[in-house]
C-alpha cells in the first residue's frame, strides 16, 4: 500500500517544472478555500434557517474532526512525504505528522454537513471545493494521497454521526423549549 501511495504522490506532486500559476493556485486552494467555504456557509446561515442547522452541524463536525486528527497524529505519528525525501514541498510544514490531513478532513467535514439540506447543489459545490483543497495538499507535497482520502472518509463519518447524534436531537430539544415561548408571545400579541 505504501508503494502505491508513494507512486500516486510522485504522480500528483508538482515537480520543478510546474508552472508558477499552478503553485500559486494550489497555495490559494490550500490556504484560503477552507476559510472561504466556512464563510459561505456562515453567510448562508444568516439568510436560511436550514443552513443554520447545517452550519451548526459543520461547526461541531469540524471541531470533532480536529480533535480526532490530533489524537490520531499523537498516537500514530505517520510522517509527511518530505520526511522520506519524496517530491518537492512547496509550502513549509515542518516535522509535524501528516496522517490524516487536517485540511482535507476539516473541509470535507464542512462539506458533508450540508447533506441535510433538501437541495444537493450546495453540498456538491462544497465537496468540489474540498476535493480541490485535498488535491492541493498533495500537489504542494504536504501529504500523501492516502492522507487526504482518509481525512475525507473520517469527515464523512463524523459529519453524519454529528448530524444524527448531536444536531438533530439538539434541534428537536431547542424546538420543544421554544414552542411554549412562541405560543406565549403570540397570545400576548394578539
Amino acid at each position: 500500500m505504501q508503494e502505491l501511495d508513494s507512486a500516486l504522490f510522485e504522480l500528483i506532486n508538482a515537480g520543478a517544472t510546474a508552472p508558477a500559476w499552478s503553485i500559486h493556485f494550489a497555495r490559494f486552494a490550500s490556504d484560503l478555500l477552507p476559510t472561504l467555504l466556512a464563510a459561505a456557509i456562515l453567510c448562508g446561515a444568516m439568510f436560511d434557517r436550514r443552513l443554520r442547522y447545517a452550519c451548526f452541524t459543520a461547526l461541531v463536525s469540524v471541531l470533532v474532526v480536529w480533535v480526532l486528527v490530533n489524537v490520531f497524529r499523537s498516537v500514530m505519528p505517520f510522517q509527511r512525504p518530505a520526511f522520506y525525501g519524496l517530491g518537492i514541498q512547496w509550502a513549509p510544514q515542518g516535522a509535524r505528522p501528516g496522517f490524516p490531513s487536517l485540511h482535507a478532513a476539516g473541509t470535507f467535514a464542512a462539506a458533508f454537513s450540508l447533506w441535510c439540506l433538501p437541495r444537493r447543489a450546495p453540498m456538491r459545490a462544497a465537496l468540489a471545493v474540498a476535493a480541490v483543497v485535498a488535491w492541493s495538499r498533495v500537489f504542494l507535497g504536504l501529504h500523501f494521497p492516502l492522507d487526504v482520502v482518509v481525512g475525507a472518509m473520517l469527515a464523512a463519518v463524523v459529519a453524519i454521526a454529528v448530524e444524527r447524534g448531536v444536531s438533530r436531537p439538539l434541534n428537536l430539544a431547542l424546538r420543544a423549549w421554544m414552542r411554549p415561548r412562541l405560543r406565549a408571545r403570540r397570545a400576548r400579541a394578539g
